[in-house]
Order: structure tokens, then sequence, then C-alpha cells
């Protein structure tokens, strides 16, 4: 479970990043001067009747920095945890135990023999056998 948050959290990490070197891009982009020898000038923009301020180009590469260093430290974080897989924990059932109980439970077993069968809690199987069984 610690893997997936930490690869989703790697994935935003990368996503924020290239949202933000298209919107650097685009805010500082300027383009190369042809090889002439005339003088290039770099068009002005128009002004825009928005209420989002603009934002200099010293914050956003200040901001990728601190993106870069976070996702340095998430992957560290990652690679530093050990796998951990669902199916090891004590009390971590999988798919194929619940449509079992489920199964036992529609047949009318009781929530003994559930647990029992499916190696879960019996809570789970009084649940389940609430849930499933025939009324």
């Amino acid at each position: 479970m610690n893997d997936v948050i930490g690869y989703v959290l790697i994935a935003l990490a990368i996503l924020n990043l290239v949202g933000l070197l298209l919107l650097f891009r685009r805010l500082g982009h300027v383009s190369s001067p042809a090889t002439t020898s005339e003088p290039v000038v770099a068009p002005v923009p128009e002004p825009v009747a928005t209420d989002e301020a603009t934002i200099p180009t010293e914050a956003l590469a200040g901001m990728l920095r601190r993106l870069d260093h976070r996702l340095g430290d998430i992957e560290d974080q990652v690679r530093r945890t050990p796998a951990v897989s669902m199916a090891s924990d004590a009390g971590a059932t999988n798919d194929r135990a619940l449509a079992l109980a489920q199964r036992l439970a529609r047949q009318g077993a009781t929530p003994q023999d559930i647990a029992e069968t499916c190696g879960i809690s019996l809570t789970e199987a009084e649940l389940l056998h609430r849930l499933h069984s025939p009324r």
C-alpha cells in the first residue's frame, strides 16, 4: 500500500513539474532571432483583462526547484520503504476469500463455518452472512 501511495505522489509531482515547465516556457518564450543583422524586438504582450496575476519567471524556477527536491525526497522514501504486500498481513483478506464467503453465505452456511473455511474473522463472516444469506 505504501508503494502505491509513493508512486501516486511521484506521478503527481511529475505532472506538477510538467505543468510548471509548460507554463514557464509559455510565459518566458521569446522566439530565437533569425540570422539577420536587424535587431529583434520582442513583441509586447497586450494586457489581459483578467483577475489572474502573472507569475515571475524567478518564482516559477524556484517552484520547479522545490518540486524537484520534493520529488527526490519521495523517491528516496519509496526506495527505503520495504515492499509490503497486502496478503502478508495477518488480518488481510483477498478477493477470492470474500467471494467464497459470499457464496457460502448464499448457500446457508453458518458464520462460524464461513470464518473457518475462508480464513476471515467471525465478525466479517457474520456480516457476510447477514448480507448474503437467503431470507
